[in-house]
């Protein structure tokens, strides 16, 4: 039958003879045949309030023996219930999910569900860790539950083999498949009659008969019954714990097909993968049940149509996510309905209901498929969401019903079955066979005699048993020996050599005669199995040995241990030697230990072969492997050893063949890989096993003996019968196999003689867990082999015949190999594992008595209050309260705990796309609050962790690639926690990873979750607000968020320091760590209701919040204690976000948790990529005064701009295209003010009217402040550092001002020159060559604004809107070389093509000249007349766009050229740039012109107005209503009525611009003469200045001055030599204030100049006379002197010279040197 309907008849015929056992056993209760067993009672004993909870002294086990089968155990746990309701689903829960099964058996170390077969019976995989150190066990189980109203029972059976059967039958080495007879529960509520004085109880029965083929067993007679006993108190305390919090799939009908069923322990949630197939009308689900309850099982099989329902406990809340997939949208988008309703049936052991025991059903019904063809896949996951009960579906509350229904599942019960249960329900059975006292006893007794390390032991084989114990007890002894070497601490050893990555130590003894040594090496790229193999396989030392001679097999003395004989060749003057060692391997998932040692006792092996004269046998003491696995892709190995190689060859020798053993081994993996290896015989022994490298050939002999089969467990008693072997009805021998397909070879040619009656291949990835590479189990009759000889050749399929890879051919014949692959996502993960190196203990001791001993001291512990903090629920007794379900302490427990912590603080769940999100237990941002000042206050939070970077509070999450911290902080959220990741990022500069972070291109390239941004408001230096949408990953929705970012430079407080001295106190360094912060934070989505969500949120996504998500970039110091490459950057990231919506609490704090491990692949992308440019004037971002206050403490901010001409927009850089782009503001009409521009004038100050003015103009005046600026810059200390307050803008605050506060702005240098005018500097931006290695292009648009209202983001770059003219302005570019810093990725390497610095300016210093009249002429000289450009300029203010991109291809021959719009700009090279410019302004950071941001306590103080207005706005996201009801430009008539101003006006500006003092000019200093014939006199300082022009100015350079008045000019001070200063100022607080001096009128008559001009001129042509190039003459008077050539030369330098003075002869005067 095709269909697998005879093979699921078989599985269900097996659940039915299992069922039939069961009743039996039930029916049998009463018995003799059942044998008390005891129990050992050193359990530490409970006081009083644990009266109630069970221990493993109350657990009643019996046993029945059997002749033809393995014995039955019987394991009965009565606990009173008193008045608690008890509710028999949450054990149904318990006992149908496997993967709690770890939890409450102690031999299981994992389970999971294979398939579900109907409602009530499924398949199930365990893997249990009995059965190291040889092989682990594992099954392959139905099970089928049944219940009614107080009973419950579930029965597990193996599955029998077949020939056709599925891929999960067939064997999984290393594991060993053993056969479970029978499992089953029986679950009863006991009531009492009304008369009794007893209390209800609840009595748990358990049946245990497992073969576990195995012939190494524990020989104690408590091991079982601790292991039984610790299994029924486990799934107590489990039932108690987690009964209350697991979902269920109570059912499914016709066109529903269940794919997959898993229940995640970490999450507490519920994934059920199912498919929408076609219904087939004639399928009826298989039932036991027969008449009206078979009738019903139809009847509810048909109700669901395609529909399933899951059981949902109600005390707890759920969020339950639906998604579809389908091949076709229109499958994908077939409708689905849910309902849940609430089931009400009263709880087992009261008729009372309880909302404890109430369950919710939650039915999801699908439309049918719209044909036969299409299948419908559905993904349902039901995930534990904390405290509050209820259910929300995709995010949605979803209602639920009130409605009164029967249980469907009470009548699929086998009444039979049930009514054989309550047959012995009234039974006691703590006096069956034994009297208490008796068991008391021999429990004791039993204890008394159990040992530390439970000693293995085998059945009977030829040898007698004192001989096999005399064999077991040598081992043991000598791995006790070895185990205790390996844990000994390196301080013992002493290391001697190390040399081709082998390391040798030898064991420092105070007995000189006890020499051991110990070799180790790390292997990279090699996994355990394959190390194993090439250490075991004699003939594989061939390969790295040349005096390696032969190896022989003497007895395979049981499953673990081998005698073996090996010999070595004789090398002059070294005799051959050998050896005859009993050789044991214990193995373990993660370590194999190989010990042998020495065997010279005849009586105990008698084929030891007798010793050759002419050969020295070495006596080994002891020589041991240790393969241990660090990561699955690094495994370590050690040898330990300790021998005599005898003869005349000493110890010396020994540590020299150890390296070439650990060496060869390892280049024998490597290259060769793991050779084929036998791994485990059952039912045979093997007699030969060679392998021959030259041949890639293994073969492996053996024999049946039916000493080696399988033999049920005994455990003896006083009335048990001898140990003796089992007859199975049909013996069988296994040989099982393990070879390399990945590396020793990609096919495998194999023979069987004689053919094998069944043979199985696996094969596992090289990096799975189960241990990679292929496994086959061979398997023959062994009533059909009888004594012949079995054989078994492995070889390497041939090269030359192309064949697939991974073939598989037996005798002939292709086998079919079952693959089990890893997915890409775990393979990555595993090859980036961290290494782990595992500790070392004996791998003897079976795990399952450490996991019982491990329990039992949880239990006895303090678990209560462990159990309560973790939210466990658990029914409470009105007397005493019943032990909690105890938090484990160990690793994989503690995860459980901590993720159920995570769960118990889900996020408050929003309905998606409908409201803002908002996080449970916070509120929602106001609108009350400037959506900048969320920033802001993330910022303070980033300032107090860069201060004070203690981890107090802060838990590690993750050590992998970036440790990741957590803490709980108030200041951000109650609920979601912060998580902090930090990393030192090496060559790489602050300033460029803060380019990669603030660039959203850049983003997209290594942020994997970032997907699109839409900016809404800009304030300047790159603070703005936008829309960020974030990827949500399937099966989440992406989500949006409203935030505000910005940049911030700032620098920590002086006494705090990261720097600890050597006594481990914190040094007070007076050093500053500066840090860039790039800060966003959420804000409420009201402050941007004037913008369409239609625009910017097009598909509606839910809308999640960002409390904080910084950077913290710090350039580390090249000269710190840290060895770090210079530069590096100390990157730490801050974030706490609440995803909202429908993602449950886990995985937001998974997400959380992985966010700051995006360290890394920003280290990846920035290192691979140059640094973008980047714009140096305006500078980017805003700078944070130093302060001693804790900045948590900050509760309002002022900005002071200290650039009032400049102010950056935006900027952006696609690194796809190497395409930047700036927009910069210019506010012109502040740095260019007219001469006359006001018509009234206020009426002058008395006390003002003595200061006189001189003339100067408003350009010049803001060429000043520049200069001023930037020669001031080293002398002073930058604004930053000034008082964190700005000063007040008020009148009254101008005049308490000091008096150096005003002369601060001189136009006047330190020595009392006159600065000359210099032209406007626009923009400077940095340029890294290496980013355009074939030159670029600079591209400048502007357009002039006269309307000064907000500016559009998206207007395109050079076109003009309607309050705006597009005109083309004379800009002037230059270029220049930026010379290294050390502080620069490129600082260090002088191949790096170097940084380019580009100055943008205007030509405005020569419209801006003084009228000034030439003495000797009487001409007038005054500045040519302004173009229209410039007067716009005045009017208005001018926005830039710049671009820079890659030169097109062909337009540049000359590698490196820069063109600026079509010209091409010369690039100076560093010695002229550095000529040019000078040394500090070419590397003046302009961080003195960044905006200061200062913080301050009180609370009465706003948001500064910068931060509220925007200056750009994206109007293209604005919403329709908005841009219809904007104001008209402004009109340009103010603009004319102040051009119209009369002459005599006083020269200010207008309201908003800065105001200059211009003095009349019929009235020129002669020191402020800037043309005319004597202007080289200005170089010249005049003395007299020294006395009034100070020589150092404020360093708050754009602080306005008090609006004081200019003074008139026929006033004077007192003394004619004193020099007056005027401050005049606007009415507003931009006025510049500017010092001018009262010109002293001087004359001097004619000949005085003229004899000082001619006086001047003879000294500068003597002077120039020295600079010019000399003129050398040869004079000979004879010819003869001309061969001489030494005499006769003349040097000449000209003093004076007159070209052509008379018939093409010149004039000299001159002075000659003879030679």
């Amino acid at each position: 039958m095709l269909d697998g309907t005879r093979l699921r008849n078989s599985w269900y015929a097996s659940l039915d003879d299992a069922q039939s056992n069961f009743r039996q056993l039930l029916s049998s209760h009463t018995s003799p045949d059942w044998k008390r067993v005891p129990i050992p009672n050193d359990t530490i004993s409970k006081g009083k309030s644990r009266a109630v909870a069970p221990e493993l002294t109350d657990v009643v086990l019996h046993r029945k023996t059997s002749k033809s089968s393995e014995p039955v155990y019987r394991a009965i746990l009565d606990v009173p219930v008193g008045d608690t309701l008890v509710s028999l689903e949450t054990w149904k829960a318990v006992l149908s999910t496997p993967e709690l099964r770890k939890e409450w058996d102690p031999a299981v170390e994992g389970a999971h569900m294979i398939e579900i077969l109907d409602q009530a019976t499924r398949i199930s995989k365990v893997d249990f860790t009995l059965g190291w150190p040889a092989n682990p066990r594992d099954a392959v189980v139905i099970s089928r539950s049944f219940s009614d109203a107080t009973t419950l029972i579930d029965i597990s059976t193996s599955l029998p083999r077949s020939p056709d059967e599925p891929a999960y039958l067939r064997p999984s080495p290393p594991y060993v498949r053993s056969d479970v007879s029978l499992f089953a529960w029986c679950v009863q509520v006991i009531e009492q009659p009304p008369t009794s004085k007893r209390s209800p109880k609840l009595r748990i029965t358990c049946f245990w008969q497992h073969n576990l083929k195995t012939l190494w067993s524990f020989n104690t007679a408590s091991s079982f019954a601790q292991q039984l006993c610790t299994m029924m108190v486990g799934i107590y305390n489990t039932v108690q714990k987690r009964g209350l919090r697991i979902p269920q799939l109570m059912g499914y009908g016709n066109g529903v097909s269940i794919e997959r069923l898993r229940f995640d322990l970490d999450r507490e949630a519920l994934t059920v993968d199912y498919s929408i197939v076609p219904e087939d009308e004639d399928h009826t689900p298989h039932t036991t049940a027969q008449g009206l309850d078979e009738l019903f099982a139809i009847r509810e099989h048909k109700r669901l149509t395609r529909s399933v329902e899951c059981a949902l406990p109600t005390p707890v809340g759920w969020d339950v996510q639906i998604a579809t997939k389908a091949s076709s949208d229109q499958v994908a988008q077939l409708p689905w309905t849910v309902q849940a309703k609430r089931d009400p049936s009263p709880a087992q052991g009261s008729t009372a209901t309880s909302p404890e025991t109430d369950r919710i059903i939650f039915g999801i019904k699908h439309a049918a498929l719209p044909n036969d063809h299409s299948v419908l896949k559905v993904r349902v996951v039901i995930e534990l969401s904390g405290s509050s009960s209820g259910i929300r579906l995709n995010g949605i509350p979803q209602p639920i019903e009130q409605v009164e229904e029967r249980d469907p599942q009470s009548h699929i019960a086998s009444q039979q079955m049930l009514r054989d249960a309550s047959s012995a329900a009234d039974f006691s059975f703590n006096t069956q066979s034994s009297s208490v006292s008796t068991v008391a006893e021999s429990a004791s007794k039993a204890s008394a005699a159990l040992p530390e390390r439970p000693a293995l032991s085998r059945t009977q084989t030829e040898r007698t048993a004192t001989a096999e114990k005399s064999i077991l007890s040598r081992v043991k002894r000598n791995y006790i020996y070895f185990s205790s070497l390996l844990q000994e601490p390196e301080a013992k050893w002493k290391r001697t050599t190390e040399t081709r990555g082998v390391s040798i130590a030898q064991l420092d003894s105070i007995d000189p005669t006890l020499v051991v040594y110990r070799a180790e090496a790390t292997f990279v790229g090699l996994g355990l199995w394959d190390l194993y193999a090439a250490v075991v396989t004699p003939g594989a030392r061939a390969f790295w040995d040349r005096l390696y001679d032969d190896s022989t097999l003497l007895e395979h003395v049981n499953e673990l241990t081998e005698l073996w004989h090996f010999k070595t060749k004789p090398a002059w003057p070294v005799t051959g030697r050998d050896a005859v060692v009993l050789k044991t391997v214990y193995k373990s998932p993660t370590t194999i230990h190989v010990f042998a040692f020495s065997a010279d006792d005849p009586n105990l092996f008698p084929n030891i072969p007798s010793a050759d004269p002419n050969v020295i046998r070495t006596q080994i003491d002891l020589q041991g492997w240790a393969i241990e696995a660090l990561s699955p892709t690094t495994t370590q190995l050690t040898i330990l050893e300790q021998s005599d190689p005898k003869g005349w060859s000493n110890k010396a020798s020994i540590p020299q063949q150890m390296i070439q053993a650990i060496a060869g081994v390892g280049e024998f993996a490597i290259k060769c890989g793991g050779p084929p290896i036998v791994t485990r015989l059952e039912g045979a022994k093997a007699t030969q096993m060679r392998y021959d490298h030259d041949r890639y050939s293994f073969r492996v002999e053996y024999e049946a003996s039916a000493s080696r089969r399988s033999t049920p467990v005994q455990i003896p008693d006083e009335a048990a019968t001898p140990i003796t072997p089992s007859s199975p009805g049909l013996p069988f021998v296994e040989c099982e196999l393990r070879c390399d397909l990945d590396s020793w070879a990609n096919s495998l040619d194999i023979v069987v003689d004689p053919p094998p009656q069944t043979i199985s291949c696996l094969r596992r990835h090289r990096l799975s867990s189960g241990g990679g590479g292929l496994w086959l189990t061979i398997t023959h009759d062994a009533v059909y082999t009888g004594d012949d000889r079995l054989q078994v050749i492995v070889r390497r399929g041939p090269m030359s015949v192309p064949k697939e890879k991974g073939l598989v051919m037996v005798n002939g014949a292709k086998v079919d190999v079952d693959v089990e692959e890893l997915p890409d996502k775990e393979v990555k993960s595993l090859q980036k594992q961290k290494r782990i190196k595992p500790t070392r203990v004996p791998l003897d001791q079976p795990p399952v008595l450490s996991v019982i001993r491990r329990r039992r001291a949880e239990w006895s512990g303090d678990g209560d209050l462990e159990g309560t903090e973790t939210g466990s629920y658990k029914p409470a007794t009105p007397d005493v309260e019943l032990a909690s379900a105890p938090t484990f302490a160990s690793s994989f427990n503690s995860f459980i705990n901590l993720a159920i912590s995570q769960a118990t603080t889900a996020t408050q769940q929003a309905a998606a796309a409908i409201a803002p999100a908002m996080a449970a237990g916070g509120d929602a941002p106001s609108a009350s609050k400037p959506p900048m000042q969320y920033a802001l206050e993330a910022l303070s939070y980033l300032q107090s962790i860069h201060v004070s970077p203690q981890r107090d509070g802060w838990t590690l999450v993750s050590e992998k690639d970036v440790p990741v911290y957590r803490r709980i902080d108030a200041e951000i959220s109650p609920v979601i926690p912060v998580h902090k990741g930090e990393k030192v990022i090496e060559g790489v500069s602050a300033e460029e990873v803060a380019s990669v972070l603030t660039s959203y291109d850049c983003r997209k390239q290594w942020d994997t979750r970032f997907d699109t941004a839409h900016v809404f408001e800009v304030f300047g230096g790159e603070l703005h607000t936008e829309f960020v949408v974030m990827k949500g990953g399937f099966p989440f929705r992406d989500r949006g968020f409203y935030l505000a970012s910005l940049m911030a430079r700032g620098s920590a407080s002086p006494s705090l320091s990261r720097r600890n001295t050597a006594t481990g106190e914190t040094e007070n360094s007076t050093e500053s760590r500066a840090a860039i912060y790039c800060v966003s934070a959420s804000f409420s989505p009201e402050s941007v209701a004037s913008f369409s969500p239609a625009k910017y949120n097009s598909y509606g996504l839910p809308v999640g919040r960002i409390y904080v998500d910084g950077w913290i970039l710090e350039t580390l110091d090249p000269y710190g204690a840290e060895n770090y490459a210079i530069p590096s950057t100390r990157c730490t990231r801050v974030v706490a976000v609440d995803y909202s919506g429908s993602i449950p609490a886990a995985m937001n704090s998974m997400i959380n948790g992985m966010l700051p491990k995006s360290i890394q692949a920003v280290e990846s992308y920035v290192k691979n990529i140059s640094p973008p440019p980047s714009t140096r004037l305006p500078p980017v971002g805003i700078a944070l005064a130093q302060t001693s206050q804790d900045p948590l403490r900050y509760k309002a901010w002022k900005l002071r701009r200290r650039d009032q001409t400049r102010l950056l927009i935006a900027s952006r850089f696609k690194p796809s295209d190497r395409l930047y782009q700036s927009t910069i503001l210019l506010n012109s009409s502040d740095a260019l003010v007219r001469p006359s521009s006001r018509a009234d004038e206020k009426t002058p100050r008395p006390r003002n009217r003595a200061l006189k003015a001189q003339t100067i103009s408003a350009a010049t005046g803001a060429a000043v402040a520049d200069e001023l600026e930037r020669q001031s810059r080293s002398r002073t200390n930058s604004s930053a550092t000034s008082s964190s307050k700005p000063a007040s803008m008020s009148p009254e605050h101008g005049r308490s001002r000091s008096r150096e506060a005003v002369r601060s702005s001189t136009i006047l240098t330190s020595r009392g020159e006159m600065r000359h005018p210099t032209d406007l500097l626009i923009a400077e931006l940095i340029v890294d060559s290496k980013l355009y290695p074939g030159g670029y292009e600079v591209r400048i648009a502007s357009r002039i604004d006269k309307s000064k209202t907000r500016i559009s983001l998206t207007s395109p770059l050079g076109t003009a809107s309607s309050s705006t003219s597009a005109q083309e302005l004379p800009f002037a570019c230059a270029t220049y070389t930026l010379p290294p810093s050390p502080l620069h990725s490129a600082g260090l390497n002088t191949d790096r093509p170097p940084r380019h610095l580009l100055r943008l300016t205007l030509p405005t210093a020569q419209y801006y000249v003084s009228t000034i009249q030439d003495p000797l002429t009487g001409e007038t000289r005054s500045a040519p007349p302004k173009p229209q450009w410039l007067s716009d300029m005045e009017e208005g203010r001018v926005v830039l766009d710049i671009e820079i991109k890659p030169v097109a291809g062909g337009r540049s021959n000359k590698k490196g050229t820069v063109t600026v719009n079509g010209v091409t700009v010369p690039v100076l090279g560093e010695k002229e740039s550095l000529t040019s410019l000078g040394r500090d302004e070419i590397l003046d950071t302009r961080a003195s012109k960044m905006d200061l941001l200062s913080g301050s306590s009180a609370e009465d103080d706003q948001l500064p107005g910068e931060l509220q207005m925007p200056i750009a706005v994206a109007t293209d996201l604005l919403d329709d209503a908005v841009l219809a009801s904007e104001p008209a430009p402004v009109s340009e008539q103010v603009e004319t009525e102040s051009t119209n101003a009369t002459p005599e006006a006083n020269p200010d500006a207008g309201e908003s611009a800065p105001q200059v003092v211009v003095s009349p000019p019929e009235t020129p200093a002669a020191d402020s003469t800037t043309s005319g014939l004597l202007r080289f006199l200005n170089a010249y300082p005049n003395p007299l200045l020294r006395f009034t022009a100070p020589g150092w100015r404020s360093s708050e350079p754009t602080t306005p001055a008090p609006p004081e008045s200019a003074g008139t000019p026929g006033m004077s001070t007192e003394g004619s030599q004193a020099r007056d200063v005027s401050v005049v100022a606007g009415t507003k607080s931009e006025a510049l204030g500017l010092l001018s001096r009262q010109a002293v009128r001087r004359t001097y008559p004619l000949s005085t100049v003229v004899i000082v001009a001619l006086i001047a001129f003879l000294v500068g042509s003597f002077l120039r006379s020295l600079l010019s190039p000399a003129d050398f003459i040869y004079v000979v008077s004879d010819r003869k002197d001309l061969e001489d050539m030494n005499a006769g030369w003349r040097e000449l330098k000209r003093l004076f010279e007159v070209k052509y003075l008379l018939g093409g002869w010149d004039f000299q005067v001159a002075v000659v040197r003879r030679h």
